[in-house]
């Protein structure tokens, strides 16, 4: 099994130790946000807002370097993601609110998820500005599915290490929390966490998100933290994804329908079962939902029969409905098996 808890994460989780008398550290949840049940929710880590004081003075070769990493059991602790990448430049920006993704829509399984995340200073010439840009080429492989994202990420951390071990780069700020099912303050649920480099009793109020923004409450007002390096990262949870569309599955229907149009029955049934039985095992979706998007993707395939593409049973209006994400409480989703999916 591979082992993600190295050199990279240890040093951020070291810094994070070390420094924890020098900054503030809080996780802010949101008002009206519910903790994510497991097997019946999604997790999805931004970068929120980022700022470091003394940017102003760097020279035009330097900038701030994001990296942030998330770990699931359900990969057996190995990364999900691991990112490291150059921050649009209005995101240092005092003020500025830009969620910048660390990850993609991640099912939550139960048991803990682990959050990484730094602000490095880095050089357009050195060995951590170049990893910047060689990383960021390779940002479309750490999406779905999830079992090749852990593989690729697998790899950066390895490529990251070695980056790291020879360029002698520290983290500016470095958090490292962990959030998991069940009660407690560390429950999974939407929120932020806020990283301050300074003391609580240093600071001239406590941290609050307002519209989405780091505020200090200094009595009845809100004021703008100033004079510190702060990060602030955001868990958004959703009990219903917002993509459902997965390229691999659209792939998979289009080749069927192309089948089925010039009359390739065989192919048209392998296909149909292939992106079926996808769907229904596909590790980036929770349990249910698995099973709903195999009854949509079977009924998109099956729908080719109101063309008269493949024969079939007559369909009528009604049926239109069978083209959509079936809800969660769909009548048609009790007791539904593969071989059940695959045999109607």
């Amino acid at each position: 099994m591979p082992d993600f808890r190295r050199a990279l994460w240890t040093e951020v989780r070291e810094w994070f130790s070390k420094e924890s008398d020098r900054y503030t550290f809080a996780f802010l949840p949101d008002p009206d946000g519910a903790p994510v049940v497991p097997n019946a929710g999604y997790l999805r880590i931004f970068f929120a807002e980022g700022f470091l004081a003394d940017q102003r003075t760097w020279g035009r070769n330097q900038f701030p370097a994001l990296h942030g990493g998330v770990s699931l059991s359900m990969l057996g602790g190995t990364p999900a993601f691991t990112t490291l990448a150059r921050p649009p430049d209005k995101w240092t920006t005092p003020g500025a609110q830009v969620d910048f993704p660390m990850t993609a829509l991640l099912p939550f399984t139960g048991g803990v998820v682990e959050i990484e995340a730094a602000l490095y200073k880095a050089t357009t010439d050195g060995p951590l500005g170049t990893a910047v840009g060689l990383i960021g080429k390779l940002a479309t492989l750490l999406g779905q599915p999830l079992a090749t994202a852990a593989q690729v990420a697998d790899k950066l951390s390895d490529g990251l290490d070695a980056i790291l071990g020879a360029s002698g780069d520290t983290p500016v700020l470095g958090l490292h929390a962990a959030l998991t099912s069940g009660d407690g303050p560390a429950v999974l649920r939407p929120g932020h966490f806020v990283l301050l480099s300074a003391p609580p009793a240093s600071l001239r109020g406590t941290p609050e998100i307002a519209d989405g923004r780091l505020r200090l409450r200094v009595g009845d007002g809100l004021e703008d933290p100033t004079g510190v390096d702060y990060l602030v990262i955001r868990v958004q949870c959703l009990t219903e994804r917002d993509d459902w569309r997965f390229p691999e599955l659209d792939e998979l229907i289009r080749i069927a329908g192309d089948a089925a149009i010039h009359h390739r029955d065989e192919e048209f049934q392998a296909r149909r079962t292939e992106a079926i039985s996808r769907a229904y095992n596909n590790p980036d979706l929770t349990p249910p939902d698995r099973r709903r998007v195999a009854l949509l993707v079977k009924s998109e395939l099956d729908s080719l029969g109101d063309l008269g593409i493949i024969p079939g049973p007559a369909r009528t209006l009604a049926t239109i409905a069978d083209r959509f994400l079936p809800a969660a409480d769909d009548h048609r989703l009790a007791g539904l098996t593969l071989a059940g999916l695959l045999a109607s």
